[in-house]
């Protein structure tokens, strides 16, 4: 290839680069203009009715419109000559570095000459000047990208007005330019009407459809002629939520008639509904025969055609008619049919066991006719067997006990249908679990009580042993297998003989203040072993992706809190635990092997398996109750010995370093508790506005579905009823599954209540959903308002469970509160001790007294700050309902936030530093004094804490009920010794 040929090379490369991009331009271009003269198309013959005239005019415009888009959009750039002189110019024109160089090159190139000369040098210079130039900036891919995305957004534009657009246009589109359809053939604009001709039994209701062909239209109207009427009657339908159809209820139609449907100046053919003579059902009676495990006696319901009715339950069914048929069927919404036998003159009847929900029509044959609707459709409501209820009444919390002890357990057990069983199960130490059978089926109760003894002595326990347990029940369903509920998980906790743990004057070292601080490790362990539990126990009710989220939750709470206690251990060690006795080495020991169980145990939640975590969880409980058991012996041990130095010194510096460690962990552990507590509040009173907001929303519902009945209105008013109705049944039950979740996580019998009756306004919304889609307004209506009763007695139930919740928060902050002020005591106690000691004294004693002092101080601030926040959380709780109250739990929280009580506790350690002990004990008597008044507004919050005359009856009726059930256990058990003459039956119930 000579160097020219290789110049015009480039020049035709060029030349290709500037016609695709010419060529993207015109195709985006078209492709917009194709999508524009379409719609314009299908507008214009919309407009104009699609008339055949307007269908080929428009037709020819836009074939020619778009065979002028393509010629002068596509074509004239592809078949444009441009001369390689105009392309070296376009070139020079964008590098006019090329000084003509190429422009000349090109032009006096050809022909020719042979052998060098002034022009081969010309070209070898151009060639050599535009090698060096990038001719890719002649094809701009950015633009060809915009062009073909401008090209894709029209089509796309054109397929969204086909598909969601008007209902013209789809339409239109179809009878405009597909070229098989004739212009002739060209279908007008129409109303396609169901169920055109029909025959139809006198007095029955009949459902009219209307679908609009080509066009929209906000009115359309029904126009009925019955038979020896002169003037046809106009009712307005009601369009559907979907598509663009309209419907309307005609009700007990016992004259023939004429219909058509009219809209936008647009008729439907004139059909007509004959009325015959033919056989209706009047009445429906409906015999329940329960399965045989219920015990219960047939029922029988008169004049009621829809079935509620437990599973296995065999609902015989007689039919009364308007005349004799021939025969009938009852035919289910699965297709499936079961014969009527004639039982008298206008009676049929049969029967069926009920499976499954669903729904079913009765169909009559007159002589000589094919078979009809004889009545409307009705429903088969198939009920399931609740399982049962199970509670512990007594103890109703953990327990701590000595070794000796007796301790005396309460089970509560009911059931809708009867009990089977009632056993409580326990395990000691993590082992293998036992079980003692409370009740055994007879005599066949719904409620059972049932009790146990746990006698500590034959377990060869010590302080800091532990024994779980729950009870479980299980009722007497043999149909399809017995329903099993769980109770809580509870705790019997051994601790020492000796409960004094408080120091002597002389003591200064041990802190006395209670067991909560030396408790913050194994609180949260239970907390962990009680999540795990209810995890175990909730799980298959759970949705998949919670139960996963929940585990890894668990893992990782059990990983901190392995990861804490391993600090905890590790600091001890850095101290010398080692050296200062065997009791802080068992000490170390106990925590070491808490933290392995609870290692395996955060494995095996992460691993999704909580059964095998569980175990190991409650080992490490164990551990770490044996390891605060030692350490308040370690206390003790203190207060009756003279402190020294050396060794003894260092085992009291060891003691105090453990304590402080389980302090912060407590207060760290309250502050996360109050912040979930916070949130769980937050939630109660969403769902709260939420419940008022459903019952006021179903009520206006119950009012409409009223009025729709009393006018007889028809589908046009239920399309949108039974919308609303729809939109509330699922509000309902989410609010009701986040319900079930809350109870879940706070082990709640209260919002267990709620969620039951909110589960009961859920059915009832079901029914009346039912009764609006079949256009029965009043009966509608009369579910609907059982529903909006439902809603606020679960609002009422949910209130009274929030006024227990906050009964319980004021209890505790009064608790924590009367703890803070024994610590407070004991602090100044020993201020005064340290202040008795005069200048004689040990100074390395003193320092350490000191030292321990200021641990024990920042020990109270942070609890006094844990205790403000969680007052004003109280308080803030409290606003809604309790208003007293709340402002008594404000001014106790402004006791400690006007008072500065947390940073008067830590500047007194400046005034110990230096000695002035004067100073220091007038300060603790002002801090004392300032906590006196917080426990008295704390006391003042809780008398004035009122309850709702609802609450108070609900509360009486429980107590009433217990104590009946209490009374009739006793007889139970007394008859049951009595039969076994006189053998004790302790755990019988």
């Amino acid at each position: 290839m000579t160097e020219y040929e290789r110049l015009l090379a480039r020049i035709r490369l060029v030349r290709r680069r500037w016609r695709l991009q010419k060529l993207a331009r015109g195709a985006a271009l078209f492709t917009a203009s194709f999508a524009v003269m379409l719609a314009l198309g299908v507008w214009g013959a919309e407009v104009s009715g699609f008339s055949g005239a307007a269908v080929w005019t428009i037709r020819a415009l836009a074939a020619a419109s778009m065979l002028y888009a393509a010629a002068r959009l596509i074509l004239s750039p592809l078949l444009r000559q441009v001369s390689d002189i105009r392309i070296a110019q376009f070139v020079e024109e964008r590098f006019p570095e090329l000084q003509d160089r190429l422009v000349s090159a090109v032009e006096f190139g050809a022909p020719l000459r042979e052998g060098p000369g002034l022009i081969d040098l010309l070209i070898r210079d151009a060639l050599e000047k535009s090698g060096r130039i990038d001719l890719s900036v002649f094809l701009d891919r950015r633009k060809i990208a915009a062009y073909g995305a401008a090209g894709a957004a029209s089509l796309l534009f054109l397929v969204a007005l086909l598909t969601w657009g008007p209902a013209f246009f789809p339409y239109g589109f179809a009878r405009l330019f597909p070229p098989w359809v004739q212009a002739s053939s060209s279908a007008k604009m129409a109303i396609h009407v169901s169920p055109g001709d029909r025959e139809i039994a006198r007095g029955s209701d009949q459902q009219v459809e209307a679908s609009l062909v080509g066009f929209d239209s906000s009115e359309v109207r029904l126009l009925t002629l019955a038979e020896g009427s002169a003037a046809w009657d106009s009712l307005v339908m009601e369009p559907r939520p979907q598509g663009n159809t309209f419907l309307y209820l005609l009700v007990n139609v016992d004259r023939s008639l004429r219909y058509y449907v009219e809209a936008g100046g647009i008729r439907s053919e004139v059909h007509a509904l004959n009325v015959l003579d033919r056989p209706t059902v009047r009445a429906i009676d409906l015999t329940y025969t329960f399965p045989p495990y219920t015990g219960m006696e047939p029922q029988t319901i008169e004049n009621e055609g829809d079935i509620a009715a437990l599973k296995g339950t065999k609902v015989e069914l007689r039919i009364r008619l308007s005349s004799p048929a021939r025969s009938g069927v009852l035919m289910f919404d699965d297709g499936s049919e079961i014969p009527l036998a004639g039982s008298g003159e206008a009676t049929l009847s049969g029967s069926f066991v009920v499976k499954q929900s669903g729904s079913y029509v009765v169909r009559l044959a007159a002589a000589g006719a094919a078979t009809t609707p004889g009545a409307r459709e009705y429903t088969i409501e198939a009920l399931e067997d609740a399982v049962p209820r199970i509670s512990i009444t007594k103890p109703l919390r953990d327990v701590r006990a000595t070794n000796v002890e007796e301790v005396f357990t309460e089970l509560r057990a009911e059931d809708d249908i009867g009990l089977e069983k009632l056993e409580l199960h326990f395990s000691v130490n993590g082992g293998p679990e036992e079980t003692v059978t409370l009740y055994a089926g007879r005599p066949r109760l719904g409620g059972v009580t049932g009790t146990h003894t746990f006698f500590l002595e034959e377990f060869a326990l010590e302080p800091g042993d532990v024994i779980s347990y729950y009870g479980s029940a299980l009722d007497n369903n043999n149909l399809s297998g017995p329903g099993r509920s769980i109770s809580d998980l509870y705790f019997i906790q051994v601790r020492p003989f000796e409960q004094k743990y408080t120091q002597n004057q002389q003591g200064g070292a041990g802190s006395g203040g209670g067991s909560e601080g030396q408790e913050a490790l194994s609180r949260q362990q239970k907390d962990i072993i009680a999540a795990t539990f209810r995890l175990i126990r909730d799980g298959a009710r759970m949705e998949a992706q919670e139960y996963a989220d929940s585990l890894k939750a668990l893992a990782l709470i059990q990983s901190r809190l392995q990861a804490q206690t391993q600090g905890v251990v590790d600091r001890m060690l850095r101290r010398g635990a080692a050296d200062a006795g065997d009791r802080f080495a068992k000490l170390a020991e106990h925590l070491g092997n808490a933290v392995a169980a609870m290692e395996k145990a955060a494995l095996a939640l992460a691993a999704g398996k909580p059964r095998v975590a569980l175990p190991e969880e409650q080992k490490a409980l164990q551990q770490l109750m044996r390891a605060e058991s030692l350490f308040r012996e370690i206390q003790v041990s203190f207060a009756s010995q003279a402190h020294g130095r050396g060794s003894q010194a260092n085992a009291e510096d060891l003691a105090d370093l453990f304590e402080l460690e389980l302090n912060k962990l407590k207060n760290q552990y309250e502050t996360v508790q109050r912040g979930e507590q916070r949130i769980r509040d937050q939630q109660l009173d969403e769902a709260t506005q939420r419940l008022k907001e459903l019952a006021r929303r179903q009520q206006q519902l119950n009012e409409r579905n009223l009025q729709l009945g009393q006018r007889a209105a028809g589908a046009a008013g239920r399309s949108g009823g039974s919308e609303s109705q729809r939109q509330l049944l699922e509000e309902a039950s989410r609010l009701q599954r986040r319900l079930q979740r809350l109870s879940r996580e706070r082990s709640s019998p209260e919002l267990d209540r709620v969620s039951g009756q909110l589960r009961e306004a859920i059915e009832r919304m079901k029914r009346a959903l039912d009764r609006s889609n079949r256009g029965q307004g009043s009966e509608a209506s009369a579910e609907g308002m059982r529903a909006a009763q439902s809603l606020l007695n679960a609002q009422k139930a949910l209130a009274r469970a929030q006024d227990a919740g906050l009964s319980s928060g004021i209890d505790k902050a009064l608790e924590e509160a009367r703890r803070l002020l024994d610590e407070q005591n004991r602090i100044a106690a020993s201020i005064d001790e340290l202040s008795r000691r005069g200048p004689q004294s040990d100074a390395q004693e003193d320092q350490r007294r000191r030292e321990a002092i200021s641990g024990r101080k920042s020990s109270l601030a942070d609890g006094l700050n844990n205790l403000a926040g969680e007052l004003e959380e109280l308080a803030r709780q409290a606003r809604g309902n309790q208003k007293e109250s709340s402002a008594r739990l404000s001014d106790a929280a402004g006791v400690i936030r006007d008072r500065r009580l947390p940073e008067r506790v830590l500047g007194a350690n400046q005034l110990l530093r230096n000695g002035l002990y004067d100073f220091a004990r007038g300060r603790e008597e002002f801090i004392r004094a300032g906590m006196e008044e917080l426990n008295r507004q704390l006391e003042a919050a809780k008398n004035s804490l009122g309850q709702s005359r609802e609450g108070r009856l609900q509360e009486a009726y429980d107590r009433a009920k217990q104590l009946a059930d209490g009374l009739e256990s006793v007889h139970r058990r007394l008859l049951e010794r009595a039969r076994a003459g006189g053998q004790p039956q302790d755990q019988t119930g």
